[in-house]
């Protein structure tokens, strides 16, 4: 997965970072499990995880409730541990589980399946458990642009642009599914409609620096070089200005106005 990201500095890096990592930390504290000593597991993940493993095996031997709470908090510690791929098939392995539970919760722990295996670069299982999340909650622009940015990442373009697609038909102003829609059209030869989305994505966020990277390149597509020099020199600005210089948007910016 590291050769991949270095082989596309602006998007992978971009996707890697801002599009995938903060998604799954996000669901990450949105997933609920209740009983109180899950609590004290998942608080413990961020202070040390390795303790944290310890607690969730003892829940998960407990049964019932504190058994899912354990599993959960389990995959969270392996996250945290850099064991994204077990984190993986635990996440998913307690969707499959949760046959009482909601829709809009087992979809959330199939999604947290998928960023787990899509960070592992086990991009065909990732896009398993983001098919199963859709099958459930079909109308939630979110799990469609969650695999989108796994087929990204496997540089599955035409899949990622039209689930990003979907993702934008439900939600018009989905800045992380506009950006997607355009890397892809750029990459599959289609800056100008990838234009159109990358400056929607800027109208949205005028100082995102994932957007102002993407529009940067598409501008170059397109032969329109100080166009493209602008938006970088927004991004590194922005960047130095909010101290966010090792954002990684930013230094895919720098690295293209250093060319």
């Amino acid at each position: 997965m590291k050769n991949q990201i270095m082989q596309r500095p602006a998007f992978g890096l971009l996707l890697a970072s801002v599009l995938l990592l903060a998604p799954l930390a996000a669901r990450a504290q949105e997933t609920q499990a209740s009983p109180e000593n899950y609590a004290a597991c998942t608080a413990l993940v961020e202070s040390d995880a390795s303790a944290a493993l310890g607690m969730a095996k003892t829940l998960k031997a407990r049964g019932g409730e504190a058994e899912a709470g354990g599993t959960h908090c389990e995959a969270l510690a392996l996250m945290k541990l850099g064991r994204a791929a077990e984190a993986g098939d635990a996440f998913f392995d307690l969707a499959e589980r949760l046959l009482r539970a909601d829709d809009a919760l087992r979809s959330d722990v199939y999604a947290q399946a998928g960023d787990a295996w899509a960070l592992a670069g086990e991009f065909n299982p990732a896009i398993r458990a983001y098919d199963n999340a859709i099958a459930r909650t079909p109308d939630s622009a979110i799990f469609y642009e969650g695999r989108a940015r796994v087929k990204a990442l496997a540089e599955k373009w035409e899949g990622a642009r039209d689930d990003a697609a979907e993702a934008l038909a439900i939600e018009p102003n989905f800045p992380a599914a506009l950006l997607i829609r355009a890397a892809a059209n750029r990459i599959l030869g289609y800056p100008r409609a990838a234009l159109v989305d990358a400056n929607n994505a800027v109208s949205l966020n005028p100082h995102n620096l994932g957007a102002l990277l993407e529009r940067g390149l598409v501008h170059k597509a397109l032969g329109d070089i100080p166009a493209a020099r602008a938006d970088w020199s927004a991004a590194v600005k922005y960047a130095k200005a909010t101290g966010n210089e090792e954002d990684p948007a930013a230094l895919a910016a720098a690295h293209y106005l250093s060319q």
